[in-house]
């Protein structure tokens, strides 16, 4: 075994200075991961030991992976349902059980050597606390190796004891996977490390960003963000076209991995590649291999050629706009070559990838730092070309500039609204001319005064925006808003008001006709008109009963300007029905509920009249007695009214034609009362009312 893969020694000599950073803290025994597979059938688990002394014990004992199904139907389960997804403990297979494997993937075979090979030294003939030295240097070294190794052939770290799939899974559930070490406690603290996921969490791998190439001669020096992506891919492979991208191969064939990070704030991955001729075309391309083995989506391809380049190249150490809003810049290039070239020039571009414009005159060749006052965007991206006297200049990898910007955008401009009959609301405006305009923010408001209420969580980019408004909802106005935002999101104040009135589909709320008092032929009605703010005039109406002609309009007023009227020279003995229309703003009208009246079927003659009627007070007896004559024929009864004095008279008593008076016992001191009376024929005649009032 120690034959078979020596090969892979000097591609993963970079992890022996990962192994030898010494690591103080206290940390778990394991860690372990989860993946569910794009087809939702299966979910993918890797886990790796924490350190080489828990790796070598794990390795020896093995790990028990348990399932527990928690959720079912979107419903949390009473009791998780448990499984045991390994029996016997996970260990890695047999060294013969590696021989297939290993030949055809090399990963495997630096985790089978790292496992089985007879020695894995650091250096040889040590004795003493040098060879105990080495031996702890070996151990490091076959766990840090096998970790690289299984980070890049998941069938490697499955046939090692270190993943598992698990195919047996229903889309409708959620499981907490519990892994845990196999040892006995005197060897292995106690531990247990858990993933929970569903099937239906798959999240497609994303593809590497911010692709770089800076081409030389015969080479180029690649680079790629790692700092969005640590937590998807650990290598990266890299591959590279000859013919136009019509195929691509990977360079070296083996993944490339960061492995000098002691301070955890490198942000780029940085790979140099020779080239065998200058002038031409290559292609590149960059993909993330993930701790499954799974390989990402290819990042956007970058392109160029091999080209003469001065050998020394300017890099910007510091660019900067300070309190002065002046731009400064600061750069390095070796005075050796100040008299190859013919100066610098500063470059600027809004998108790292360009296209870079010239930003600045020729600097001299002797400068090192510069000072402009020029305007900026909200993101800018500079670069220092030296331009050489002879061939090909060179140019900085590009450095981004921020200015601090704290001043919003102009207020909004020209703010209409148009609403159409389906409540559609388009409301337009004048675009923004500020060069770092992200966009606008539309605002509502469903009464004046009421506080605006954004339409769009986040921001819009038009200069035109629709809207919809219920019409079956009471108000009968909206009001809109726009702010303006930069990209620094500084928001501008909220644009002048705009109304809206929508169209009317609700008709007004009714009046109420709330009082009637018939006198005569005469009626008197009371009402309270329409609350609704848009009503433009009320119509009292009256129409007879049983009557099928037109109703009378008998008065019409604007707005809500009066709240009764008399109808006169009525005839009497008939009944009427009244009622008053609301109309609005928009023509709707909405008629109240109708109000029946009977006008008094007066006496046939003169005589059918009171004589007499008095109202004696009888303070001893604390009431008040009401008596009355007259010269009548053919009475039924007689119809007593009473109200204190200056109130409207209402039916108080009716008494048989023999009683000609009455006791009102219910009265109180210094009160002055008026009562009347009627009395009722045979006929269904009245006569008229006779009256007398009394103070108690």
């Amino acid at each position: 075994m120690k034959k078979l893969f020596s090969i892979f020694y000097l591609f993963l000599f970079p992890v022996m200075l990962m192994a030898q950073t010494a690591v103080k803290k206290p940390q778990p025994s394991m860690r372990m991961i989860g993946r569910a597979d794009s087809s939702q059938k299966a979910i993918y688990l890797r886990w790796a030991s924490a350190n080489a002394q828990a790796w070598k014990t794990n390795n020896k004992y093995g790990f028990i992976l348990e399932r527990y199904t928690v959720i079912r139907n979107k419903q949390m389960l009473a009791q998780p349902e448990k499984m045991v997804l390994t029996p016997a403990p996970l260990k890695p297979a047999v060294l013969e059980e590696w021989e297939t494997l290993a030949k055809l993937d090399g990963n495997a075979a630096v985790i089978a050597q790292a496992l089985y090979g007879s020695d894995f030294d650091v250096s040889v003939n040590e004795k003493g606390a040098a060879k105990i030295m080495a031996q702890s240097q070996e151990l490091e070294q076959r766990f840090s190796f096998s970790l690289y190794a299984a980070d890049n052939s998941f069938e490697g770290a499955m046939l090692a004891g270190w993943g598992y799939v698990d195919k047996n899974v229903k889309p409708d559930e959620k499981y907490l996977y519990r892994l845990k070490p196999a040892a006995p406690a005197h060897l292995l603290k106690p531990d247990s490390v858990g993933v929970f996921i569903s099937p239906l969490e798959f999240e497609p791998l994303p593809a590497v960003q911010e692709l770089i190439a800076q081409f030389g001669n015969k080479g180029v020096l690649l680079s790629w963000d790692i700092q969005m992506l640590s937590q998807y891919y650990a290598s990266y492979y890299v591959e590279r076209s000859e013919d136009g991208g019509a195929n691509f191969t990977k360079l070296n064939g083996l993944p490339v991995s960061n492995f000098d990070d002691r301070t955890g704030k490198q942000t780029r991955m940085y790979l140099m590649d020779s080239l065998r001729e200058n002038g031409k075309e290559y292609q590149y391309r960059v993909l993330g291999v993930n701790p499954l083995g799974q390989t990402g989506p290819a990042s956007p391809i970058i392109k160029g050629m091999g080209k003469e380049l001065l050998s020394a190249v300017p890099n910007i150490r510091k660019a900067f706009v300070d309190n002065k809003s002046m731009l400064q810049v600061n750069w390095i290039f070796d005075e050796k070559f100040n008299n190859t070239i013919r100066g610098f020039v500063l470059k600027r571009a809004s998108n790292i990838n360009g296209p870079y414009e010239l930003f600045s005159d020729t600097l001299t060749a002797s400068l090192r730092h510069t000072t402009l006052k020029k305007e900026l965007a909200a993101s800018n991206y500079f670069t220092i070309s030296a331009i050489a006297k002879e061939g090909e200049g060179s140019t900085s990898f590009p450095v981004l500039v921020q200015p601090e910007d704290s001043t919003p955008p102009a207020i909004p401009v020209n703010v209409k609204a148009i609403i159409d009959t389906n409540g559609v609301v388009t409301i337009s405006w004048d675009k923004n001319h500020e060069r770092d305009l992200m966009g606008y923010k539309v605002f509502r408001a469903q009464k004046k005064g009421e506080e605006l209420v954004p339409l769009v969580d986040s921001v819009y980019y038009g200069n035109s925006f629709k809207d919809t408004l219920s019409l079956k909802m009471l108000n009968k106005r909206s009001y809109y808003a726009v702010t303006a935002l930069d990209q620094r999101f500084n928001q501008s104040e909220k644009s002048v008001l705009v109304e809206v009135k929508k169209p009317e589909v609700i008709p007004p709320s009714p009046a109420v006709i709330t009082r009637f008092k018939v006198e005569g032929n005469a009626v008197m009605l009371n009402w309270i008109c329409s609350s609704d703010s848009d009503v433009v005039s009320h119509t009292v109406i009256r129409k007879m009963a049983g009557d099928t002609s037109q109703p009378v309009e008998l008065i019409s007023f604007a707005g809500r300007s009066l709240s009764t009227f008399t109808d006169k020279e009525l005839t009497s003995g008939k009944t009427y029905n009244y009622y008053v229309v609301a109309k609005s703003e928009g023509g709707l009208t909405t008629p109240s509920e109708e109000l029946k009246v009977a006008t008094v079927a007066n006496a046939a003659n003169a005589s059918s009249q009171f004589t007499k009627m008095y109202a004696y007070v009888q303070p001893d007896k604390r009431r008040i007695e009401i008596t009355w004559d007259h010269n009548m024929q053919q009475i039924v009864e007689y119809q007593v009214y009473r109200a204190e004095l200056g109130k409207q008279l209402a039916l108080w008593k009716v008494l048989p034609a023999a009683q000609m008076g009455i006791y009102d016992n219910n009265v109180q001191p210094n009160t002055e009362y008026q009562y009347g009376v009627m009395a009722v024929f045979s006929s269904g005649s009245f006569s008229s009312m006779k009256t007398v009032s009394a103070k108690y």
